[in-house]
């Protein structure tokens, strides 16, 4: 027993927690005063809690509590009901003695009312201290009556309000004004809490696809205290409005103090993906006036797939106004890489590294990054730099060079060492620079040379006589190929056999030995022991070619020499070295040549290649000769010279599909063909020219559906073929003019929006346009709906209503039920089988509201025959009614897709 008693005070004190009973109302200031001189107290019901001047009857052997409005304290110029920091007041002066709120203390039934009989009454709703302290402000809209049942947790709608044009609002916002014509829920939290949840348009920088865009800002109020606006805060999920930065995660807090907005968001530039960067900013005027931005150790991806990582960023930005648009004003500093990393005899580096100024800039109607000096290439400073992200995503870049192999240093006595200006790209983890320059091979001046440095080696050319000669390094090995399987010459053969023991020399002084070179063969290299050999050629018909004894290189019209001391081989490069028969004959003072070797000058390269296809999507064919050791690469040349790989191959032939590179450089394009062998260029042409033109719109999506369930606005549509992406919206009009647009970007795959707390009204519209390959709208697709039933609907024609709209679904019924204003709507929702009720499910519904009920039959069996449609005698009844009135008669309807 005595565990029973205490179980029995447990609940009476969580009852007396939660129903709270009548007490003093407690404030640190003296607060107004009951009609007759006494303190008014405070009554709980669940999460409702209330202040006023209460007398107290019995029913059912519960409290019941009544609070006449004539006998209330004074707020200002009216007397009313503290209701979670709401003031409810009579709707007129002359109805205050004969109307009453009743709380029912057992039932949590709170409820307006006639002082002398159970008629509903109706009243009014004011805001207290904002935005007038001294006054309160009256919730705009008709009187309204309240009637429901207060929850015990969570949050709960009053009622939703219509302010008009009330200026004293704007001032509240700063400048944000909210929609006077669209609802504004009033909503009861717990602890005595609530809260006005406003709807504010917001246009210049905070728009989105070229239209503003509506969102939501909550002024707080407390039982004893009211409306309280210290600040506000603001929560976009996107924001396109600046030309060149999209802003996502956008929130803001306004300071009543400081009468500024500031926040925090994550900025994406158009070259940087889906990964954004998160900054700090104050707003005036509604324009962005600071910003700053401090993030290092992070890697975000430029381009998609990437061209490098901004690894650090740091400094401002703010936002001006250009021709009725915003643009980035930028003062930066970024650290970047470019480029998939390449191996090194001490590990793996970047090709790029910037740590520079980010400015902007601008070609016609494209936009570009620039990244102003402070760029490294394999880590060594270059000059007359320039580095451009167009906002296609794109990397292009130039500069001025020094660079050795394979020291990765500015040495001209490297084995291989390029001085060259270059132009390059760096796009889908490949990157190429390409130019003209100075070449040196082994500390000694080359012709200017023709150069390709990209992410498998780096590469140069020159021209001797009707051949290319040349000299390549891969990234990671020991040593550089001078006049290798490249630019053109074909694999080495042994030219006579070796020595028949190992280290017998193959020729010397005193043994010179004979050879024969056949049709193309332009190069011969001999290989010395421990050091470079030094001979003379002769052949039978008179020909001879002179290694010089005291220099290292000859250059002629009609043949080169080079003497390689470090890798002991001397090379001998012309065009008269094909079909001979020639003695080679070291010099006395000469090392013994060990080997020779001798290599063909490959056909001249023939390349045909075109672009075929409509808009963005393209496809190459070519067909070449196909040279061994050779690799085809093409990119399409831009307005402005700009670049973008397309394919590298080692197919002879074939087709290739491609995107088209999208952005500001539409309009003739060439196809550029690189010929590749062994890591050099050995040719370059121009194969074909076209035409990308911009993007058309895309049409409008079909099939646009929309519903408000509850709070929740949602919008579905069909799909539209080439679609990168839909923007959504649903919008409240008058006059032809956008009161609110809650608008969305989504994915390509996505086909629903949903707004979560969506203010109510009349009518409104839903509009979805899909998103082309640059992200522009089409055409529009659209559906109006309504947010809330018509104000003039009873509770009959709701029920009516309702049971109509049944629909199987499955093995449930899904219904959309309906309550009118004036009163919370205490819904049952019965499925019939002849006069047996085969299921039931019953709510509160919020006045104003459509609200979407799945419901099926308590037995499997019967849940079983629903999805089969084989239960033809379903019906659905509705039963509302409103506390203290007699209920409605259920009205039913059957089932349709049975």
């Amino acid at each position: 027993m005595k565990v029973k008693a205490l179980i029995l005070s447990l609940a009476a004190l969580t009852l007396a927690a939660l129903i709270g009973v009548a007490g003093p109302a407690s404030s640190a200031e003296p607060g107004p005063k009951c009609a007759g001189g006494d303190d008014p107290t405070k009554v709980t019901v669940g999460i409702v809690q209330m202040i006023g001047c209460w007398t107290t009857t019995q029913a059912d052997g519960a409290d019941v509590y009544h609070a006449r409005f004539d006998r209330q304290p004074a707020y200002g110029s009216v007397r009313g009901i503290d209701m979670n920091g709401f003031l409810l007041a009579p709707s007129t002066g002359n109805v205050a003695a004969s109307t009453e709120l009743e709380v029912n203390s057992k039932t949590w039934t709170i409820r307006t009312k006639q002082a002398s009989t159970n008629d509903p009454a109706e009243t009014r709703l004011y805001s207290m201290k904002v935005p007038n302290v001294n006054e309160p402000t009256l919730m705009g809209g008709a009187p309204f009556t309240v009637n429901f049942t207060a929850p015990k947790t969570g949050s709960f709608l009053l009622e939703d309000f219509r302010l008009g044009s009330n200026a004293a609002w704007s001032k509240v916002f700063d400048g944000f004004s909210p929609v006077g014509d669209v609802e504004t829920p009033v909503k009861l939290l717990e602890d005595g809490k609530g809260s006005m949840d406003f709807t504010i348009q917001l246009s210049g920088i905070f728009t989105l696809k070229g239209h503003p865009q509506s969102t939501t800002i909550k002024i707080p109020t407390a039982v004893g205290e009211g409306a309280k606006i210290d600040g506000f805060e603001i929560h976009l999920a996107e924001i396109d409005g600046i030309k060149l930065i999209d802003i996502r995660d956008f929130e803001a807090e306004y300071s009543a103090e400081e009468k500024k907005l500031g926040g925090s968001a994550d900025f994406s530039l158009p070259f940087m993906g889906d990964k954004g960067v998160s900054f700090g900013f104050e707003i005036e005027n509604l324009v962005v006036t600071k910003a700053t931005v401090g993030v290092s150790g992070v890697k975000i991806p430029i381009g998609a797939p990437p061209a490098g990582f901004i690894t650090a960023l740091n400094g401002g930005f703010g936002f001006k106004q250009i021709d009725n648009y915003f643009v980035l004003n930028l003062n930066a500093g970024a650290t970047a890489e470019f480029g998939p990393e390449v191996p090194t005899p001490w590990g793996k580096l970047v090709p790029l590294e910037v740590n520079s100024n980010l400015k902007i800039g601008k070609e016609g109607q494209d936009f570009y990054f620039l990244f102003d000096g402070g760029v490294k290439v394999f880590r060594l400073p270059v000059g007359n730099v320039y580095l451009k992200i167009h906002t296609n995503s794109g990397v292009a870049f130039g500069f001025s060079i020094g660079i050795g192999f394979p020291s990765y240093s500015n040495n001209p006595n490297d084995p291989f060492y390029i001085g060259s200006s270059v132009d390059g790209w760096i796009a889908k983890n490949r990157f190429q620079f390409e130019g003209k320059g100075k070449v040196r091979l082994i500390g000694l001046d080359i012709f200017d040379g023709r150069i390709l440095i990209n992410d498998k080696a780096a590469g140069a050319c020159w021209k001797v006589t009707f051949f290319d000669g040349g000299a390549v390094y891969e990234y990671g090995s020991k040593e550089v190929k001078t006049f290798g399987v490249s630019c053109g010459l074909d694999r080495y053969r042994e030219n006579y056999p070796s020595a028949t023991h190992r280290g017998v020399a193959a020729a010397s002084a005193d043994r010179p030995r004979k050879l024969t070179t056949g049709t193309r063969e332009v190069i011969l290299s001999a290989r010395g022991k421990g050091d470079a050999p030094r001979f003379k050629l002769t052949s039978t018909d008179g020909r001879s070619f002179k290694v010089p004894r005291g220099k290292d290189i000859v250059r002629t019209k009609k043949y080169m020499i080079v003497v390689d001391r470090k890798n002991k081989v001397t090379h001998v490069a012309a065009a008269g070295l094909a079909n001979g028969n020639w003695t080679i004959a070291p010099y006395g003072n000469s090392v013994p040549i060990m080997g020779v070797k001798t290599g063909k000058a490959l056909p001249p390269e023939r390349v045909q290649a075109q672009v075929v296809g409509k808009g963005l999507n393209r496809t190459l064919i070519w067909n070449s000769r196909g040279n061994p050791h050779t690799k085809l690469a093409f990119t399409e040349v831009m307005k402005g010279g700009y670049e973008q790989p397309i394919l590298t191959t080692d197919k002879v032939r074939g087709r290739y599909r491609f995107k088209a590179t999208k952005g500001g450089h539409y309009g003739k394009r060439s196809l550029r063909a690189y010929v590749i062998h062994g890591g050099t260029p050995r040719q370059i042409t121009i194969e074909d020219r076209y035409i990308v033109k911009r993007p058309a719109k895309l049409r409008a999506p079909r099939i646009v559906r929309a519903w408000r369930n509850v709070y929740a606005a949602s919008a579905t549509w069909r799909g539209v073929r080439g679609a990168h992406g839909y923007v959504a919206e649903i919008a409240v009009m008058k006059n032809g003019k956008r009161l609110t647009s809650y608008r969305r970007v989504v994915g390509a795959k996505r086909r629903k929006i949903t707004i979560p707390q969506h203010p109510g009204g009349g009518l409104a519209i839903a509009r979805v346009q899909a998103l082309n390959a640059d992200g522009v709208p089409g055409k529009i697709g659209s559906r109006r709906f309504r947010l809330a039933p018509p104000k003039s609907l009873t509770l009959r024609q709701a029920g009516i209503r309702s049971a109509k709209s049944a629909r199987r679904v499955g093995g449930k019924v899904m219904l959309r039920t309906l309550c009118p204003i004036n009163g919370h709507c205490q819904t049952k929702v019965l499925l019939k089988l002849g006069n047996r009720t085969v299921g039931q499910t019953t709510f509160q519904q919020v006045p104003g509201t459509y609200r979407f009920v799945q419901i099926s039959p308590d037995s499997p069996k019967l849940r079983r025959k629903l999805a089969q449609g084989r239960l033809n005698r379903l019906r659905v009844v509705v039963r509302q009614h409103r506390i203290g009135r007699k209920p409605v008669p259920g009205l039913g309807a059957t089932v349709d897709n049975l």
